[in-house]
């Protein structure tokens, strides 16, 4: 069926058509794609931390072996009950061609959700979900206006906190490039806040922002390069002070999901580095440019794919295994880590 509008998603991810159990989450904001996965995957009624009735698969490994989603798709639960088949992950095989068997049959007993990233209007991938009446495409876009209007209103005013009309204008400056990036910022500013339940320009101007963002960002920067020190210090440091686990490596997920998009485009476009990283989309911070095209000069699309894979791994071991959440993102940024320093 043609993509669901903006109107049409809010009542599908809170309660999607069992006749449409193929479900394509595709768009420009990694955040957003994924938040609204998970929300499917906990609206399709499956359990998620059961590992017979829920599979994860690198969209890599789905498209390798045309034949493995409809396997998926049509094995019986052992214990009853549907399954969840959830794709994600980045691939240069034509993951469409496993996508194309998936949807010319209708789906009873599983769900299939299919993560990716920003498939122009006409890709194959895309094409095949608009036009079947088995499956469904829920675009995500960078958030703006009403959108993070909607965002604020959730995660400050729905929780007790007021904040007019001038202060909102201000504060969505910082917000909409990732939607869990934009989250996270009004999360932790209603944490900064604590029991003043107006919003002030100084708390914002304290706590949310690029400075912020920039922070975590090159710490990210200092793991690509290769850097121990980042993971004996930094990375360290940021799980001391509470950030979760799964959370770190969703964040390092989607930053080598951006260096590998864009080597994929030095490779086949015959790009310099510098102009991949000039190009990118969000725009890279200015501070960060150098230090990008150098890592970018470094790490070849092996590599790149290589570490997806063991965050992709990584991260859903920690969100099945939370108490171990720590260890399991330790031992991943490791391997990621030398990884990054072997020679490309």
């Amino acid at each position: 069926m043609p993509a669901l509008k903006p109107a049409e998603i809010g009542s599908f991810l809170a309660k999607p058509d069992p006749a449409l159990r193929a479900i394509l989450i595709y768009g420009p904001d990694s955040g957003l794609v994924s938040e609204r996965a998970d929300k499917l995957a906990d609206a399709c009624g499956v359990d998620t931390t059961d590992p017979f009735a829920t599979i994860r698969l690198d969209a890599d490994t789905a498209a390798a072996d045309r034949n493995r989603l409809l396997d998926e798709a049509f094995t019986v639960a052992m214990f009853g009950g549907d399954r969840l088949i959830r794709v994600s992950g980045q691939t240069r095989r034509n993951l469409a061609e496993a996508v194309k068997p998936l949807l010319k049959q209708k789906l009873e007993n599983a769900w299939v959700l299919i993560e990716a990233g920003d498939l122009k209007k006409g890709t194959a991938l895309r094409n095949l979900f608009e036009k079947s009446p088995n499956g469904a495409a829920i675009p995500c876009y960078l958030d703006e206006g009403r959108a993070l209007d909607e965002l604020i209103a959730e995660e400050l005013t729905g929780k007790g906190y007021a904040i007019n009309r001038e202060l909102s204008a201000y504060l969505k400056q910082f917000l909409g490039g990732d939607r869990m990036a934009s989250r996270n910022e009004l999360r932790k500013l209603a944490l900064y806040a604590g029991n003043e339940t107006e919003i002030t320009r100084e708390h914002i101007t304290a706590i949310v922002g690029d400075a912020s963002t920039i922070d975590f960002d090159e710490v990210l920067d200092s793991v690509s390069a290769g850097e121990m020190t980042a993971l004996e210090d930094q990375i360290g440091r940021l799980l001391e002070q509470g950030m979760a686990a799964d959370m770190l490596l969703l964040n390092a997920l989607r930053h080598f999901q951006a260096l590998h998009e864009m080597r994929g485009r030095i490779d086949t476009e015959r790009l310099s580095a510098k102009a991949a990283v000039d190009g990118a989309r969000p725009p890279v911070f200015w501070k960060r440019k150098d230090r990008l095209i150098r890592i970018l000069s470094r790490l070849n699309t092996g590599q790149l794919e290589r570490i997806l894979g063991r965050l992709h791994q990584a991260g859903f071991e920690a969100r099945a295994n939370p108490e171990l959440g720590a260890a399991i993102a330790g031992t991943c940024l490791l391997a990621v880590v030398l990884e990054a320093r072997q020679p490309s």
